[in-house]
């Protein structure tokens, strides 16, 4: 097991944090993508997802059942590639603990983190390698309005992006406020797609909080599958649906 555990100062450089934040926030949420390959509507949904991020394409790993993960910028993750915690000590410094079982990975996910090139997603689609179930494809017009999941896989991006926001909001907020997450350890452990919806488990000082996000709407659903003692899910959906609002 390979561990690195590293500290950012951003207190000469403070403009540069938060866009550090959501790029890091992108990267983990990119690794721990994945669904399950029999499932047509999943599958399509999860690619239509992937073809939005650039530099991302999905490879196939059986874990019992044959599930797709993703693979960016050639790095194939899967389960047990990387697990990482981060933790926003006050408005100027972050800590980030990278695990891996592949030595190599640390390394990796440390340079794409740190580097200077920003992760894109929910551009114009990109071609990726096309998983086949059964006989049809990814894109099968038999399966699926392509339209509506078009609208629908854009629609995931933005509600991921006020997700991020809102961590970020909530972690940069002082410890006297109740609802702040300043000094927490939080690690994204699983983001599983499921029909057309994103599951995201989470851990928050190694308790449980699960949010389901659902495009269904103008601007999306959040619903919190698992909380916490604390009822964090359900300040972090509140606060996403404030900012969608906005």
């Amino acid at each position: 097991m390979a561990i690195e555990e590293i500290r950012y100062d951003f207190r000469e450089h403070p403009e540069q944090f938060r866009s550090y934040f959501a790029k890091i926030m992108k990267l983990i949420i990119i690794s721990k993508l994945n669904c399950l390959e029999k499932n047509l509507t999943s599958l399509n949904y999860f690619n239509e997802v992937i073809s939005r991020i650039e530099g991302c394409d999905i490879h196939k790993i059986k874990y019992g059942k044959p599930m797709i993960f993703t693979k960016f910028f050639g790095y194939e993750f899967n389960y047990h590639t990387v697990r990482v915690k981060i933790k926003i000590i006050d408005k100027y410094t972050i800590d980030i603990s990278i695990e891996s079982i592949i030595p190599d990975f640390v390394k990796t996910f440390d340079k794409l983190s740190a580097d200077t090139n920003e992760i894109n997603w929910n551009t114009s689609k990109h071609s990726t390698s096309g998983i086949k179930v059964g006989d049809q494809e990814k894109n099968s017009q038999d399966a699926l309005n392509l339209q509506l999941i078009e609208k629908e896989a854009k629609l995931t991006f933005y509600l991921l992006d006020s997700f991020i926001q809102t961590l970020y909001l909530l972690m940069t907020q002082s410890s006297a406020n109740n609802n702040s997450l300043s000094g927490r350890n939080i690690e994204i452990k699983d983001i599983s797609v499921s029909r057309k919806i994103l599951n995201i488990e989470m851990l928050l000082d190694e308790k449980t909080v699960i949010l389901d996000l659902l495009p269904k709407s103008k601007k999306g659903v959040v619903v919190v599958s698992i909380d916490n003692d604390e009822k964090t899910g359900e300040t972090i959906r509140t606060v996403m649906l404030q900012n969608n609002l906005n």
